[in-house]
């Protein structure tokens, strides 16, 4: 009789849930229903922010549906590549979008799913000395960034512009293996830029994101998943934000790093932070092209 009548409070509590949902039905409902588990998350500030996604590959396509999927108010993708049959094991591209600029794909596709956020898009690679200047211009107008990049130079050239210029990201890349891969979010002036991880010498796994080679989607879609999780975190000032996440799906095993500033980081430390060295908001070609020398060979 009281498994009779349990059944009956059950039904009739998922009626009332059903009629509440009916009644609020918009595509932030199931979102905002996070708040009814004592999370005081006001969601609809997550309209007022604006999100920049460097690179949109593997990582940035399952990042940019999601935050989109989210309600942010405003996204910009940059991304110089075209799509190539050998990206078709990724969660958005698909045969037609062979040929096609990555971002223009996107943007299509991201309209569709959500109309209301803002959408801007640049077909450039960031390190071209030509666009430099219209690139700090335009990650001083997000309000957080998220790394979607593949390669070791451009990560570290992001790595210092978002240093240099005060904006939060969230860096983030599978190994070469494509087994693995890392979320450190960067808080400059607070939290080890990435550039402080190899300084300080911290004993972590060889595959750190390299350059791709290997690409599972699975792998790809868990290191987004939580690099938006960290976004929404950061964004709507909830939960504790992780320091250096670590994901090995051989071991099965989610890794956790504790990092710190290192002072004499040459990116984030004291002095270089002061004098807007190398990477401050101008830089040469002189000393770009020096700085990914010396990252090849680091890399080698």
């Amino acid at each position: 009789m009281s498994v009779l009548l349990q059944n009956i409070k059950n039904t009739e509590s998922i009626k009332i849930l059903t009629m509440k949902e009916e009644k609020n039905n918009n595509r932030y409902t199931r979102l905002k229903a996070i708040k009814e588990f004592g999370y005081n998350i006001e969601w609809d500030d997550l309209k007022t922010y604006h999100v920049g996604i460097i690179g949109v590959g593997g990582l940035g396509t399952v990042s940019s549906e999601m935050a989109v999927r989210c309600g942010i108010g405003e996204l910009t993708l940059i991304d110089f590549d075209t799509v190539d049959i050998v990206n078709l094991n990724r969660l958005m591209f698909r045969e037609e979008h062979i040929g096609k600029s990555k971002v223009k794909v996107v943007n299509e596709i991201l309209k569709k799913i959500n109309n209301d956020v803002k959408i801007n898009y640049f077909q450039q690679d960031i390190m071209d000395i030509e666009f430099e200047s219209k690139f700090i211009t335009e990650i001083r107008k997000m309000d957080i960034i998220l790394n979607g990049l593949d390669n070791i130079p451009a990560r570290e050239y992001l790595n210092a512009k978002c240093v240099h210029n005060e904006i939060t990201y969230i860096d983030s890349g599978a190994s070469r293996s494509g087994l693995s891969g890392y979320v450190h979010p960067i808080i400059p002036n607070k939290t080890a830029c990435a550039q402080c991880l190899s300084s300080i010498g911290l004993d972590l796994p060889n595959e750190r994101g390299e350059p791709c080679v290997a690409s599972l989607p699975s792998t790809l879609a868990i290191l987004a998943s939580v690099q938006i999780q960290e976004m929404l975190k950061i964004l709507l000032n909830f939960g504790k934000t992780i320091d250096y996440l670590m994901y090995d799906m051989i071991q099965g095993k989610f890794l956790s790093y504790k990092t710190k500033r290192d002072p004499k980081c040459s990116i984030c430390g004291d002095k270089s932070y002061k004098t807007k060295s190398r990477f401050g908001t101008q830089i040469s070609k002189k000393d770009l092209d020096q700085f990914i020398d010396k990252t090849k060979k680091e890399s080698d």
